[in-house]
């Protein structure tokens, strides 16, 4: 298997493209990632990962009326384009013939990831939209106000947002015809939300949520990434790992694992991540070169 991600064409300059490794090994799979794929009027553009999500129109339904288009506030596009990359390897390893050529473009991997904005633009006409931290398919579903920060409450069905206006002492929401049914709460979300918000910031949202979701009613506090990382639900399922003395750092630091258990069991790695080219010479070995190849490639600069 070999991952690259070169701008189109470098790897064939190189003499190292996939009809050349592949005529030598047609079992090998090669996969190529780039901004926008190997082919198309962009193919040979640099792409980075805000790049990405503005020409992809990620940007132009992130935040409201006020602040669109807003970058995702972490590598969204990069992250994609890799998980792409890594599900279409697995299924190359599972297919019946090994080896394949696969070109996945991030532009595209995003695109794929957009879910109802897309579909509802091709298939409804529907144009996307801002919507803010409302969810634009029902209301109450949004973040609302609580006494020390946000909230994300999912009331998205009848029964659920009975419950929820019961719990908060409004029962006389549901008598109000402005809310009678979802397409009314949709059409007054802002009313609604201020109305809630009248009982949601008399508590904590953590408090809030504790008592909804018994309830049947989606909430969560939104949080930070320190706060939820420092999170029971986090800290105690062997999701950060810990390292001592760390090359190249001089002290112990804590990386995340994979997002997954296989088994009820977090898989893990022994050791930390290396130095740049701490590991070189012992897989130069394992290649089958000795140590008077490995001094002349460092003397020419090939490694």
């Amino acid at each position: 298997m070999l991952v690259e991600n070169f701008r189109p064409g470098v790897m064939d300059r190189l003499g190292l493209g996939p009809d050349v490794l592949r005529a030598d090994n047609p079992r090998l799979i090669y996969c190529a990632i780039s901004g926008f794929g190997q082919d198309g009027p962009l193919a040979d553009r640099p792409a980075h990962d805000q790049i990405v999500q503005g020409l992809s129109g990620v940007m132009s339904v992130t935040g409201d009326a006020t602040s669109a288009p807003l970058r995702v506030g972490y590598p969204m596009a990069d992250t994609v384009g890799g998980l792409t990359a890594a599900m279409m390897i697995c299924a190359a390893l599972n297919a019946p013939e090994r080896g394949a050529v696969i070109d996945v473009s991030m532009l595209d991997s995003v695109l794929a990831t957009m879910g109802w904005v897309v579909s509802n633009h091709l298939i409804g006409g529907v144009a996307p939209q801002t919507n803010g931290n409302e969810t634009p398919t029902s209301a109450p579903s949004g973040t609302l106000q609580c006494a020390d920060g946000p909230i994300n409450i999912a009331a998205n069905k009848d029964d659920q947002w009975e419950a929820l206006a019961r719990h908060l002492g409004r029962a006389d929401l549901l008598a109000d015809p402005a809310f009678a049914t979802r397409e009314d709460r949709k059409a007054n979300r802002l009313r609604l939300r201020a109305e809630l918000e009248t009982v949601l910031t008399t508590r904590p949202a953590e408090e809030w949520a504790r008592a909804l979701n018994p309830l049947g009613v989606p909430a969560g506090a939104v949080m930070t990434v320190p706060e939820i990382l420092a999170h029971p639900q986090v800290a105690g399922r062997d999701f950060i790992a810990w390292f001592e003395d760390v090359p190249g750092v001089g002290r112990g630091i804590e990386v995340v694992r994979v997002g997954a258990m296989v088994d009820g069991r977090r898989p893990s790695v022994a050791a930390p991540p290396p130095e740049l080219g701490q590991d070189g010479d012992a897989i130069l070995k394992a290649l089958g070169y000795d140590a008077d190849d490995i001094a002349q490639m460092r003397k020419e600069g090939v490694t």
